[in-house]
């Protein structure tokens, strides 16, 4: 197994942190900004100062080496410029130590040492330590309090517990990006601790306290910005403890299945989602049947929703549908289960459920006409989506290729695209009818496209025009077609700098046409990445002229950029990085 002084040097920052984080890395090193220094087995931590004062650690890890840092990069598990600040300082170990007289150097103080310190210690003043320490940090002080609760004389001490999750999970303001993984690790504790007052006996006050915990979670989630999900693992491990908990406490299952229905139904962040399910054997005969009665009475009081019912997405209702079908599909009656889904046929999605239902059970017809019927009520929608889908394909499979090419028409008679125009060839080949199905697309697509009135030049980069026409014959293969449609009716910049790159072989002249012009636009930008994108441009213009014998021409045009924006020092320095100016 690796050593730290196996792997750690110079080469191995710089391959981590990439030659500018270990060039600013070194500057920290060199300026003394490293402080606390320390090391324990195969973890190094240390300060280090910058903005603010960064809690530095590195590691091995199956003989790779880990980092975690306090600051925005590391939050985001960058290999920063402090971690190389502090993996520079730990190569540069200090100078040994050496006593007055003949007496032999010896090296620092390590944490070796500190343990083997603390070893000799009386328990007294190790005790004194610890509380010293848990006095100036709150989550030692909360591990300690939670500890010495489950260990009380006359049974552990629920409230402190109780007390430990509020302060963990309250988070009073917004929890930002970089201060998640902290408020995470402060909410982990708390929840090890209960962890470890159900593996002391008390499940019953576990399975009350993690239901606190999530109550608690569902409002925290509102107020962090928990985008590397460092909660998800927590929020899985709570929902596991009260699982392992009921196991043990064997809750009244009537009491434990209308807590489950609840949090259920109200969780906006999906708490013990399919509770009956997954709580079965837990509930017994009795607590599912609690369970379905609250299903019932909840979804029975819901109103019937038709096509012209339109409501705001409505979370509550759409996990009582689910609920509700969920136990109705377990009796196997499907007239009964369709029955239920029709009380709400607000979205088409409703009806395609109900055709894929009939369609399972070999009733084609009915599958049909449900969805036919669906489509009919949500003829204004802008597309047919699945449910068109779904009548396509059984269309195919009867033959029907006009009916089914007739839907994706309207479709892309509503909104074209190269994706429907793609779907109506699909569609139209069956019937071999392709032909004719072509020309009155494209006659579409002409008829709807905005051709400007300016000259060419000018609308070099217009997002009107002919953009759709051009994907379609670039997807055809017919780049001439799609050159002369830019050209007649302008098309994109993504479109126009694909059919320079395209036509830059065959006709540079071309190509010159759209590279050139597009470069200033660039450089007006004034900023690295639109800077990078120039000298992309400027190396393929440079290439083309160079094919088309115009070198002179180039160095005309690469010294009026150079005198134009000269004051643009990145932009003149990359010119000189790719080897255009001298």
């Amino acid at each position: 197994m690796a050593t730290l002084s196996d792997i750690l040097d110079e080469d191995l920052l710089m391959a981590l942190a990439g030659d500018r984080y270990f060039e600013r890395g070194v500057d920290y090193f060199e300026r003394g900004l490293v402080h606390s220094l320390a090391q324990y087995g195969e973890r190094i931590v240390a300060e280090v100062y910058g903005m603010e004062t960064y809690q530095t650690q590195l590691w091995l890890q199956d003989d790779e080496l880990m980092s975690r840092c306090t600051c925005p990069l590391g939050v985001e598990g960058l290999f920063c410029k402090h971690c190389v600040a502090v993996g520079l300082a730990w190569i540069d170990e200090p100078p040994p130590y050496r006593p007055a007289g003949e007496a032999p150097a010896r090296a620092g103080v390590t944490m070796e040492d500190v343990r083997d310190y603390l070893a000799r210690q009386e328990r007294e003043t190790l005790v004194r330590m610890i509380l010293e320490k848990a006095m100036e940090d709150a989550r030692w002080r909360e591990q300690l309090l939670m500890k010495a609760a489950s260990h009380q004389s006359g049974g552990a001490d629920i409230n402190t517990f109780r007390r430990a999750l509020r302060n963990a999970l309250i988070t009073g303001d917004f929890v930002d990006y970089y201060a998640a993984a902290s408020y995470a690790d402060g909410v982990q504790s708390a929840i090890d601790g209960l962890e470890e007052l159900l593996e002391s006996g008390y499940a019953s006050d576990v399975v009350e306290l993690s239901e606190e915990a999530i109550d608690l979670l569902e409002d925290a989630l509102n107020s962090v910005d928990d985008s590397d999900g460092n909660l998800n693992p927590i929020i899985e491990q709570v929902e596991d403890l009260h699982y392992r908990a009921c196991e043990t406490a064997h809750p009244d299952p009537h009491a434990l299945a209308e807590r489950l229905f609840h949090i259920e139904l109200s969780s906006g962040y999906g708490f013990f989602s399919h509770a009956l399910e997954s709580y079965a054997d837990i509930l017994g005969d009795e607590g599912r049947d609690t369970y379905r009665q609250l299903v019932d009475a909840e979804w029975e009081k819901l109103p019937e929703l038709a096509q012209g019912d339109r409501h705001s997405f409505d979370y509550r209702r759409r996990k009582l549908n689910r609920m509700k079908e969920t136990l109705v599909s377990a009796t196997g009656n499907l007239e009964a289960l369709v029955t239920v889904i029709a009380k709400d046929l607000s979205q088409p999605a409703r009806y395609l459920q109900i055709a894929q239902l009939y369609q399972e059970a070999g009733q084609t017809d009915k599958a049909m006409a449900w969805a036919e019927q669906g489509l009919a009520v949500f003829q204004d929608d802008y597309y047919t989506g699945q449910l068109g889908d779904f009548l396509i394909a059984v269309y195919e499979q009867q033959t029907r290729f006009d009916d089914a090419i007739a839907i994706v028409w309207r479709d892309f008679s509503r909104s074209p695209s190269l994706q429907l125009y793609r779907k109506l060839k699909q569609q139209a080949e069956k019937a071999y009818d392709w032909p004719k199905w072509r020309d009155k697309a494209l006659t579409h697509v002409r008829k709807g496209a905005k051709a400007a009135e300016q000259p060419f030049y000018n609308r070099r980069f217009s997002q009107i025009g002919y953009s759709l026409l051009v994907e379609i014959f670039l997807w055809e293969g017919d780049v001439e077609q799609a050159w002369q449609a830019a050209k007649s009716g302008g098309c994109n910049e993504h479109l126009w700098m694909r059919l320079a790159d395209i036509r830059a072989a065959d006709h540079p002249e071309d190509s010159l046409s759209v590279y050139q012009p597009a470069i200033e636009p660039l450089v007006n930008q004034t900023n690295n990445e639109a800077y990078r994108q120039a000298i992309d441009l400027i190396l393929k213009v440079k290439d083309v002229m160079t094919r088309l014998d115009q070198e002179t021409e180039f160095e005309r045009f690469i010294a009026q950029l150079g005198k134009t924006y000269k004051r643009k020092r990145n932009f003149i320095k990359l010119l000189g990085q790719k080897g255009i100016v001298e």
